[in-house]
């Protein structure tokens, strides 16, 4: 499928917003891949910078589907207690609108998934430490809860599967979706690494120092069975960078082709059984940015590869 197919027909969303780049001063968090994962998709896949959809902020009562009055008070009033301070984060006005905005932007790609398109490509999101009553882990809401919550709350959805891949298990998520069966939740990450971990449907915990072979071979004995299990309406692919070998704050020792491979198993899986999936970029922290960029790029490049395909199909 050309580049020139009219954006209304395109299988896949792109959604983006440059107010993501918030001043964080001196962070390990590279908030500049935001932009750079734009312009390198504008380059490599011929999209078009007026494809990305803009996304609105989420409600405060959408975001109370997951979090608590308590929580909300400080976050969204940029007030710094015990419980926005274990973000490891700043906390300004600028910071609370990229992550309301970033909240909305999962949404939406989650959105445009389910009802029309079967591919949402998020160039932010994945922020997976959010437990309901504080932030942890660089993470300030949970937007994957939100998408998902917001959703089953409108009818949207009933079922939905969350597919972890950074290098961090999603602590927050696992805690949220702890007791709903509607809701599947899978992480493979490094064991011996932060966080103190929380209970998901299915932990793989690997060792320190695990490569391709043993990742993409645990990844791909559970993935199949227990998504074709769960039946889901749609799957959040939390496809952080950071497991990653030359990670800062990751321990595995994942090549680029592994993490192109790990992209391929998850996204393939459900373009072969019609399961609307969304893609967030989550953790990444490669010595040279550049890295985490290109594989970030190759997961939505994977995405937009099997969104053209299934295009051809129709």
């Amino acid at each position: 499928m050309s580049a020139d197919v009219p954006h209304d027909s395109r299988r896949y969303v792109l959604v983006y917003s440059d107010r993501y780049v918030a001043d964080i001063g001196p962070h390990v968090f590279p908030v500049a891949k935001y932009p750079m994962v734009v312009a390198e998709l504008i380059h490599r896949c011929g999209v078009a910078r007026s494809e990305f959809m803009e996304p609105t902020a989420p409600t405060r009562e959408q975001l109370a589907l997951v979090h608590t009055t308590e929580y909300l008070d400080d976050f969204l009033s940029a007030r710094w207690t015990p419980r926005t301070a274990a973000s490891e984060m700043p906390l300004t006005r600028e910071i609370v609108d990229a992550y309301v905005l970033s909240a909305g932007g999962t949404l939406l790609a989650a959105r445009e998934a389910v009802r029309r398109r079967g591919f949402g490509i998020h160039i932010g999101g994945g922020f997976h430490h959010t437990f309901p009553d504080h932030a942890e882990g660089f993470c300030y809401l949970n937007d994957i809860a939100v998408a998902i919550r917001v959703l089953q709350h409108e009818g949207v959805i009933r079922r939905a599967a969350v597919v972890d891949c950074d290098v961090h298990q999603g602590n927050g998520t696992a805690r949220i979706f702890q007791h709903d069966s509607d809701v599947f939740t899978l992480s493979i990450h490094q064991y011996h690494n932060y966080p103190p971990k929380e209970k998901s449907d299915l932990d793989i915990g690997l060792r320190d120092g695990a490569g391709d072979e043993e990742y993409l071979v645990a990844l791909g004995e559970a993935l199949p069975a227990r998504l074709e299990a769960h039946r889901p309406d749609l799957v959040i692919y939390n496809a952080g960078a950071d497991p990653y070998e030359h990670d800062l704050l990751g321990g595995l020792a994942l090549t680029k082709k592994g993490l192109a491979r790990r992209d391929e198993l998850v996204i393939g899986w459900c373009a072969a059984h019609s399961v609307p999936i969304v893609s967030l970029l989550a953790g990444g922290y490669a010595a040279d940015t550049g890295d985490t960029v290109d594989i970030h790029v190759n997961t939505c490049q994977t995405m937009i590869e099997a969104a053209r395909r299934a295009e051809r199909v129709v």
